[in-house]
């Protein structure tokens, strides 16, 4: 069981069949609570949010609350709809119901067509949840959950499936690219290859991978002109030439551009060449040593920096490789750096780790709450240990010193601090954890008193309830998933809410994990509690 986690039940509320006729279009509506759309015969196109899904017979959509839905009838047939409403529910803690929960809960949070095996199938599915409706008291009630978790469950393989097969398609052309990135390669080609529409294709692709394909054929390019580089004993021209440029010059603006810096001085440094792999920015800690590595995880999608590089560091890592960690990293693309050390935390979702763990270069850290762990860690691989004391006194004092300026706000009550996610709200504890570490044991802020655990409770949004905080802090949250609190009666009725004692810092950078990243938070912690 696990401590503090609540699950999910679903509760279907209405099955409603719905005809439009050939041109019919509806007016653009807000969705008010969740439901799933199925196509029953004809085909349609849905405008969800502004982005077009085009339907046909056993085709289904989720519909999201807060969503902008539009329904518009363009063939010459009608077309006949099913809605179907549900209610999801919050229980207590169970280990099985947690795991199917989150599963349901992951694929329900998804806003993307579902293909059933056929329309056939779809009205096999839906049939018998419609005669439940029709049958009175608890036994009807019964059967209509057991018969939308069939439905729930068929969709979410149905899901699966299609993810697997979009993944395999794109994939066929991701390995096209890595074979061929030193010809002539038209962009054009490849949803071809896919046998997808253009725009399709690069939706589906970038979702995959981060990065449009044409900036991943780039990245592919540069990665084996910098293993050429590395080994010393090619020209500058043969070596654009081997990854699929035969402009010289115009190799060295795109290397330039994308390296922030170019060819002829990445080839003359003469740094230990340590790559990181993990997904903490431990280049923080190299960098904060001294050293600058040669790749080290990115995140394109989340900070807005060119590189995928906190602002902090997008500029004193100009020549670092940058790694799109929102996906598993492959071996293959650090190992053509030839680096002579891999720093990398354990992941339990990298189906790589058996290859770094092979690898003779690859040092293991272990993961912990406490960044100075990190930092003596990675000192002594790098023989830093004498400068790694003299960062942690620093920031000793740096700390110190933050924790008496902010004294006036920490001395005024007790606080939680939450995260906002799209279906959950993550309640963070006392300890166990880098920010709260950082936050209630090292600047003073004093936790509620009836926050007891550690690390963070998923879920929590009726934990937040039931304490009523004096003073709530929202870190790393989405402008829109803050808002969507707000519109709960629940959450204005809060008494911080009500008082105003609600702090909604610009945290998207804040990283307690790294000295620099640590010295960046409070810096600013300090600037926006001191207005």
């Amino acid at each position: 069981m696990i401590q503090g986690q609540r699950y999910s039940s679903y509760i279907p509320l209405s099955l409603k069949n719905h005809e439009y006729q050939a041109g019919y279009r509806t007016r653009p509506f807000t969705i008010h609570r969740p439901a799933i759309l199925f196509v029953i015969s004809g085909t349609a196109t849905i405008m969800l949010d502004d982005t077009a899904y085009k339907l046909h017979s056993g085709c289904s959509i989720l519909l999201r609350p807060f969503s902008t839905f539009r329904l518009l009838n363009d063939s010459s047939r009608t077309v006949r709809l099913q809605y179907l409403h549900y209610q999801p529910l919050r229980h207590g803690e169970s280990q099985d119901s947690l795991q199917a929960s989150a599963m349901l809960e992951g694929f329900l949070q998804e806003q993307h067509p579902v293909q059933t095996s056929s329309a056939v199938t779809l009205h096999t599915l839906l049939t018998p949840l419609e005669q439940a409706f029709k049958e009175q008291g608890e036994r009807g009630e019964l059967r209509r959950q057991l018969h939308f978790l069939e439905l729930l469950l068929h969709l979410q393989a149905q899901h699966q499936i299609q993810g697997l097969s979009m993944s395999d398609t794109l994939q066929h052309t991701i390995d096209y690219m890595e074979e061929n990135f030193a010809k002539p390669i038209a962009l054009s080609e490849l949803p071809v290859l896919a046998g997808m529409t253009p725009s399709s294709y690069c939706r589906a692709f970038k979702k995959l991978t981060g990065m449009t394909p044409g900036n991943y054929l780039t990245r592919i390019r540069l990665l084996r002109a910098k293993e050429l580089m590395s080994e010393g004993k090619t020209t500058l021209r043969e070596i654009a030439q081997c990854v699929g440029y035969q402009d010289e010059l115009y190799f060295s603006r795109v290397f330039k551009k994308t390296e922030g810096m170019s060819p002829s001085a990445y080839m003359k440094r003469k740094d230990r060449r340590i790559a990181v792999v993990s997904s903490y920015l431990l280049q923080d800690h190299l960098l904060a040593l001294g050293i600058q590595p040669i790749a080290a995880p990115a995140y394109p999608t989340y900070f807005h920096t060119p590189s995928g590089f906190p602002s902090y560091l997008h500029d004193r890592l100009q020549g670092t490789a940058a790694l799109p960690a929102e996906r598993p990293l492959n071996f293959s693309d650090v190992m053509r750096l030839a680096p002579d050390m891999i720093i990398k935390t354990e992941s339990l979702i990298n189906p790589n780790d058996r290859q770094w763990k092979a690898n003779p270069h690859t040092i293991f850290i272990h993961p912990s709450a406490c960044w100075e762990q990190y930092l003596r860690e990675i000192a002594g691989r790098v023989s830093k240990e004498q400068t790694a004391d003299r960062i942690i006194e620093r920031m000793a004092r740096v700390e110190e010193e933050a924790r008496m300026q902010l004294a006036p706000m920490t001395s005024r009550g007790t606080w939680i601090i939450i995260r906002l996610l799209p279906g959950d709200c993550r309640l963070y504890g006392r300890k166990e954890h880098a920010l709260t570490e950082l936050i209630y044991q090292r600047l003073g802020f004093q936790p509620d008193a009836h926050i007891q655990h550690g690390f963070y409770q998923s879920l929590a949004f009726e934990d937040v309830l039931q304490l009523n905080p004096e003073q709530i802090l929202i870190m790393w949250s989405e402008t829109q998933e803050i808002v969507q609190a707000y519109k709960d009666e629940r959450w204005l009725s809060l008494q911080a809410v009500r008082n105003n004692r609600v702090f909604i810092p610009d945290s998207r950078e804040w990283d307690p994990w790294g000295p620099i990243g640590r010295e960046v938070m409070i810096q600013e912690m300090v600037h926006y509690f001191g207005q």
